[in-house]
């Protein structure tokens, strides 16, 4: 399970291959493995709903992505993602970033809350509209 400190959002990835998504969602249906120290995790069942950036990004329902967490050290794990959905992009593109465990005595995780919808209300205007 991942814990995002935005809004109390969870996701559960099971590593025993649960099947197709049973619905669509905004985090998609996730589904794990290793490949030696790596955890592999495939991702589909999206909705359209989303957008990968305030700049209004867009991507469709077939939106389909592979992450990677390989450690790199105690406190650091590199992230990769294939992010691929043909409806939208005319190949797969990649990012990655390395990802650090705070290490400082007192660190501190703070609360996060916002008011649902906010970014569409504020930046929903600005949304990159969809080709038809």
């Amino acid at each position: 399970m991942i814990a995002y400190q935005y809004a109390g959002a969870v996701r559960t990835i099971p590593m025993d291959n649960p099947g197709p998504a049973p619905t669509s969602g905004w985090m998609g249906w996730s589904a794990g493995h290793w490949e030696g120290d790596t955890l592999v995790v495939d991702v589909t069942g999206f909705n359209d709903d989303t957008w990968f950036d305030r700049a209004g990004n867009y991507h469709s329902d077939a939106l389909h992505v592979v992450e990677r967490y390989t450690p790199r050290s105690p406190d650091t794990l590199m992230y990769e993602a294939t992010i691929e959905d043909p409806k939208v992009f005319a190949r797969p593109w990649k990012i990655s970033m390395p990802l650090y465990r705070r290490v400082e005595k007192d660190a501190q995780l703070l609360e996060f809350r916002c008011v649902e919808f906010s970014e569409e209300l504020l930046y929903g205007h600005l949304r990159k509209k969809q080709a038809k």
